[in-house]
């Protein structure tokens, strides 16, 4: 899942035009009927900033896989997958709302609205959702941001912050991410995941890919992850 990113930025050297179907903005799904956007968002990340978006394309993946392995033995592969799933769409649809109401609030004051334009891109997003679930999971523990100390649950807006200092109206989808995070427990996202149990019959199916090793790598099963492998970054493993 985070590999997919990487390929497709590396093809959008080639491709970009192409590839520009997969970005989510609430003028390509308005307009141009993009639906299929919300889920293909994460994988749409351009090589239009030349070296320095590569670099940063990288990063965020070393980021992401540097603590992937303990979240997969603490909830399992299954769910972890279901999870991204659901946090991809709800960030995005979050994504939509905030770029909706900011466009017909510039409209209603007769300003220039670039709203609609804004898209959403890569992983970072929903990145940032987690970190946020997992910051405020730490609760009044503190820690340091370029040697600032700082409180877990304020480490997710700051980082926002400084994103949003250097791209501006770029970053309104990792700004829907952090919302999200911070809404999280009030409007149950995770309530819709599959139980536990109904995860492990899916395992157990031999229709369908569950349980199945992908690309010679391994499945953690439901009855194999271990919460106490570490603290589950996007949320306390059931």
């Amino acid at each position: 899942f985070t590999v997919i990113p990487l390929v497709f930025h590396c093809a959008s050297w080639r491709w970009s035009r192409e590839l520009d179907v997969l970005k989510l903005s609430l003028d390509s799904f308005r307009n141009e009927g993009h639906y299929w956007a919300i889920f293909t968002a994460p994988f749409w990340e351009p090589a239009g900033g030349g070296l320095l978006q590569s670099l940063f394309a990288l990063l965020v993946a070393y980021w992401i896989l540097s603590g992937l392995p303990r979240i997969e033995r603490a909830m399992g592969s299954g769910k972890l997958l279901l999870w991204s799933c659901c946090a991809t769409i709800a960030v995005n649809v979050v994504f939509l709302l905030f770029a909706l109401v900011l466009d017909l609030f510039y409209q209603a004051r007769s300003w220039y609205s670039i709203w609609p334009l804004i898209p959403t891109r890569g992983l970072v997003p929903v990145a940032i959702y987690a970190l946020t679930v997992h910051s405020l999971a730490a609760g009044e523990a503190e820690t340091t941001l370029v040697g600032i100390p700082l409180k877990r649950k304020h480490y997710p807006l700051a980082i926002v912050v400084f994103f949003c200092l250097l791209n501006g109206a770029a970053e309104l989808g990792v700004v829907a991410a952090l919302a999200l995070g911070y809404l999280r427990e009030r409007i149950q996202i995770d309530a819709v995941l599959p139980s536990d149990g109904k995860i492990q019959r899916w395992e157990r199916s031999p229709v369908l890919f569950f349980g199945r090793r992908l690309f010679n790598g391994r499945w953690v099963r439901i009855t194999e992850a271990d919460a106490t492998a570490g603290t589950a970054l996007f949320g306390e493993a059931r």
